[in-house]
């Protein structure tokens, strides 16, 4: 396998894995209804059908364009949401213990009184929270890219292959942000 190939397989998954947090996510955000009418295709006024397709605040596009764009069926919806509410109801329990535990930790921060050892244990017992909320993550991206279809995997593909070659010009052509003057 030759080197762009190793790099193009991870960020693929990257970009679907994203793709399919906003689509679990979009069930938080009033203004995006997973109703048909979002998957009936680009109407002429919507920014997808003009090639625009930018999200709130800028930062990518919205999910209601990722959405159109990849060609999510409603059936795809409804499974990618049941999965969404299965990681949620097995992850419960560890995501409040890790709560708790920053909360704890933060109010002891915040009190002035600086207990080493109990900060200790706090960070201890996070430890061993965190790899089992990260197991749970990445089973349901993958789980999510497994309801993809190869024409949709194709497109993310295409989507992460666009994103790597802007990132990688503007760090060639100084479009980097960080730059200091030293």
């Amino acid at each position: 396998m030759n080197k762009q190939s190793l790099l193009l397989v991870p960020m693929v998954v990257f970009l679907a894995m994203g793709v399919m947090v906003g689509i679990a996510g979009a069930q938080d955000d009033p203004g995006t209804s997973f109703a048909a009418p979002a998957m009936a295709g680009p109407t002429p006024q919507s920014p997808a059908s003009s090639g625009e397709v930018t999200g709130k605040c800028h930062h990518g596009p919205s999910l209601k364009a990722i959405m159109e764009k990849l060609g999510i069926t409603d059936e795809q919806k409804t499974k990618i949401r049941a999965l969404y509410v299965g990681f949620e109801d097995r992850t419960r329990k560890t995501r409040m213990e890790l709560k708790s535990l920053k909360d704890e930790k933060k109010t002891m921060l915040l009190s002035g009184k600086i207990d080493q050892q109990k900060l200790a244990q706090i960070d201890d017992q996070i430890v061993k929270l965190v790899p089992d909320l990260v197991k749970e993550k990445l089973k349901l991206r993958r789980d999510r890219l497994g309801l993809m279809t190869p024409e949709q995997i194709g497109r993310i593909a295409d989507w992460q292959a666009e994103k790597a070659f802007r990132s990688k010009w503007r760090r060639m052509h100084g479009g980097g942000m960080h730059r200091h003057a030293w």
